[in-house]
């Protein structure tokens, strides 16, 4: 062992660490698809219950849920980016959203 000049036991801080940070990084990345999932399905789930489409008021309940309204807008708009949704028409000043997958050949 005197030979080597090292101690044959001792490990770097690098190697110690980085297994530590792959699997942090891959935890971090599943919860955060996790939760982008159920957001996502959210509005899918609202939009499904209603093929003729919805307006953002009707999927929070009513144009007084102004809390709802406010939490469910940031998902549209990431849905409508994704291009899961699409906004086709106005009904009531609203507009209404539909599913992609729903819409038919005009």
């Amino acid at each position: 062992m005197s030979e080597m000049g090292e101690d044959p036991f001792k490990i770097d801080e690098e190697e110690k660490t980085a297994p530590l940070r792959m699997e942090f990084k891959s935890a971090e990345k599943s919860e955060k698809a996790k939760k982008e999932k159920s957001q996502e399905n959210k509005v899918i789930r609202l939009l499904e219950k209603n093929p003729l489409g919805m307006t953002l008021p009707e999927m929070a309940g009513g144009p007084r849920q102004v809390k709802k309204i406010k939490l469910l807008r940031p998902l549209l708009a990431e849905a409508i980016r994704l291009g899961i949704v699409m906004p086709i028409s106005q009904r009531a000043g609203s507009t209404v959203y539909r599913l992609v997958k729903n819409l038919g050949p005009r």
